[in-house]
């Protein structure tokens, strides 16, 4: 297989996986809705009958393109990442950088953390529905309620997701580091521009 045809697998590889969490978590949504004192914690996907359904898959496919490119900029580029970055990947969060290209020694397995995580959130998000859905505890609501009485509708809301998103970044960095590896191995690295033409001359 050629290496756009890999990276083309990789792609539909990461997509599926995120529509298969995204449409749980949308399902198990519905289905908590129904108990009795649920309602959707985000205010951007709450309607006056629980949810916006249109709105959820709307951002749903927002998100899917713009996680599956981030996530192949990472495979496309898992032979630059350092191998120091590999054996400690959570401390490469550290280094804070703007252009992520011109800081290819890490910014690869930043971005396959981030579109993994995003996964896991979604993934984790079903199971809080799920166990709401069964009259169980949701502790992913109980965060998003307390940070919505600190600080309000929407700020109280980014602030526990993505506090939750951030933990799961950091937590998903072994398979993140095995995704770089494998990719490493697996992808045939980009030829230098100008190699066909001399290995036709030759």
């Amino acid at each position: 297989m050629t290496r756009r045809g890999r990276l083309a697998l990789s792609a539909l590889q990461y997509l599926l996986a995120y529509l298969l969490a995204s449409g749980a978590d949308i399902w198990t949504t519905l289905l908590a809705l129904r108990a009795y004192g649920v309602h959707e914690g985000n205010s951007f996907l709450a309607a006056p009958d629980g949810l916006a359904l249109a709105r959820s898959w709307i951002a749903t496919g927002l998100g899917a393109v713009f996680l599956t490119a981030l996530y192949l900029f990472g495979i496309a580029h898992a032979h630059d990442v350092e191998p120091r970055w590999l054996r400690r990947p959570r401390r490469s969060f550290l280094r804070f950088y703007v252009n992520p290209w011109r800081r290819l020694d890490r910014a690869p397995l930043h971005a396959i953390a981030y579109a993994q995580a995003f996964v896991a959130l979604r993934g984790l998000a079903a199971a809080n529905n799920w166990s709401l859905a069964e009259d169980g505890p949701g502790p992913l609501g109980d965060l998003v309620g307390w940070g919505v009485r600190q600080l309000g509708t929407m700020p109280g809301y980014v602030l526990a997701i993505g506090g939750v998103y951030v933990l799961l970044t950091l937590a998903v960095t072994p398979l993140t580091v095995a995704t770089v590896r494998l990719a490493a191995e697996d992808l045939p690295r980009p030829s230098p521009r100008g190699d066909g033409a001399r290995l036709v001359q030759g």
